[in-house]
């Protein structure tokens, strides 16, 4: 029963995980085998502070450049409002609650900290096994070696330095990758536009508006000299120690100081993408620039990225091509960061049924392939997104699920409220903002979005139970029957139940 349940789950894999018959819209080859992958994360950057999504005109003409080379996904949600859990969705293709890590938390024990599953393979360490060399840059943090983000790479490093140290020691890796003579990985984060939000006094100059006295621009002058590391780690003795009184003086002047860091950065990404132009292994990578979640400014009563509303979700999502192919095509239908994973390895033209991997690839998301190379709009389906904040039966715990499907949007909040959960509903549409909760005007839609939520449910109990059928042990019928209902396995384990 076990082989079976794994060589069904090759076939899922290879199809994109819940493609349904989207395999069928696959080109029969890889269109760039063997070529190089280059996976910029701009940690904390909505999608909405970027001139090619609406920004401002200024204020990022080097991703704007890029952009016109790219194809543009303007609608992509990630799948957790932090770092930690959005990353390894990225890495792994599964939602949160899949792969079951999320930011360290604390108790009075200490922090706590929960790696990816050995047996769950990761990007690099699929790429890895297909000959790739692979190196990860990282400012550190949330993507920490216990969460198990190193698996893979042949280097990783967690040094919060900033992006131009970043830049810098990006193109010395690239200059020992290509004298490697291997197809390459290189995964490069940065926190530049995180919070504290201070940049050189020029750009902090150019953006933050001079009338503001309040408290928040002495606390910047005194994190202004210090090394990037330092700033970081003042953000809760210093710079965030009373922002529950902070009101919408604040959020013009920190949302302007978040402006000046996206420009900034904009200017290092200069120096980045012209670096691999110079070296001339543009043409030979493709490039993917995204971010693993957004931030807030108030908008919905909290400060930086807590909560599941689209200043939280919506993230850039740009994919350049090898000798630009596509480039300047916009998708519009939305897609999830689940989807990066696959779409990589149907690029590189990965056979993933070959590869000895820690176990069973059972990728959520699906190939965007189609879209990449032919412009075409993928297949419309429901994108779910959480935020968990502690552990199960903690004093903390909150669980916020959110699902986008079909412009509307709802979101459940199953454990804040100690008074039962609550529920909003927002058509996006016509209000992207989510200012006005249609949850008890709309009652169909809620129902089916209940049923949506369900589902999720069910997919996260048949993903346990196949951890479960993995490791030996023995079904009920009902738990048989709910992994053959979502197509995990095969109908045939059901031979012996009434």
């Amino acid at each position: 029963m076990r082989r079976g349940a794994l060589v069904l789950i090759a076939v899922l894999a290879a199809c994109g995980g819940d493609s349904g018959d989207a395999g069928a819209d696959q080109p029969p080859r890889a269109p760039f085998p063997g070529a190089n992958l280059l996976v910029i994360s701009l940690d904390t950057l909505r999608s909405d502070a970027l001139s090619v999504y609406g920004g401002p005109a200024s204020i990022s003409p080097n991703l704007q450049r890029f952009a016109e080379q790219s194809v543009v996904f303007e609608h992509a949600r990630a799948q957790a409002p932090q770092t930690a859990p959005s990353h390894m969705s990225i890495f792994t293709s599964l939602l949160p609650s899949m792969h079951g890590v999320q930011n360290v938390q604390h108790s009075g024990g200490g922090p706590l900290i929960q790696a990816v599953p050995d047996a769950v393979p990761t990007l690099a360490e699929v790429l890895s096994a297909a000959g790739y060399a692979c190196v990860g840059l990282t400012d550190g943090g949330n993507l920490n070696k216990a969460h198990g983000f190193p698996r893979g790479f042949d280097e990783y490093t967690v040094d919060l330095s900033g992006a131009e140290a970043q830049v810098l020691d990006g193109l010395t890796h690239v200059d020992g990758l290509q004298a490697g003579g291997r197809p390459w990985f290189l995964f490069w984060h940065t926190y530049e536009i995180h919070a504290p939000y201070v940049s050189p006094r020029e750009y902090m100059e150019r953006w933050a508006p001079a009338e503001y006295e309040g408290p928040m621009a002495g606390r910047v002058d005194k994190l202004e000299g210090l090394e990037f590391r330092q700033r970081f780690a003042a953000m809760r003795t210093l710079f965030w120690a009373d922002k529950e009184t902070f009101g919408w003086p604040e959020s013009a002047y920190l949302h302007a100081l978040y402006k000046a860091g996206v420009q900034y950065t904009d200017e290092q990404m200069g120096l980045l993408l012209d670096g691999l132009e110079q070296r001339g292994v543009f043409d030979d990578t493709v490039v993917v620039v995204l971010a693993d979640h957004g931030e807030e400014f108030f908008e919905h009563g909290q400060w930086q990225h807590d909560q599941v509303y689209e200043e939280c979700l919506r993230v850039p999502l740009m994919v350049r091509l090898p000798g630009g192919v596509g480039g300047g095509t916009r998708i519009a239908t939305p897609v999830p960061l689940l989807d990066v994973m696959p779409t990589a390895l149907a690029l590189l033209g990965v056979d993933t049924e070959t590869l000895e991997l820690p176990g069973p690839l059972r990728m959520q998301g699906r190939s965007l392939v189609p879209s990449l190379l032919e412009g075409k709009e993928p297949e419309a389906r429901p994108i779910v997104s959480e935020y968990r904040a502690d552990r199960e039966g903690g004093p903390l715990y909150d669980w916020q699920v959110a699902i986008h499907n079909e412009g509307l949007k709802y979101i459940v909040d199953e454990h804040r409220s100690r008074d039962g959960e609550r529920q909003f509903l927002y058509d996006l549409r016509a209000d992207p903002d989510e200012r006005t909760n249609l949850g008890s005007d709309q009652p169909d839609a809620v129902a089916r979005f209940r049923k949506l939520r369900e589902h999720f449910h069910g997919e996260l109990e048949a993903f346990a139970n196949l951890e479960r059928l993995d490791a030996g042990e023995t079904l009920d019928c009902e738990q048989l029957r709910a992994l053959v209902e979502l197509g995990y396995i095969g109908a045939d384990v059901l031979d012996d139940c009434d």
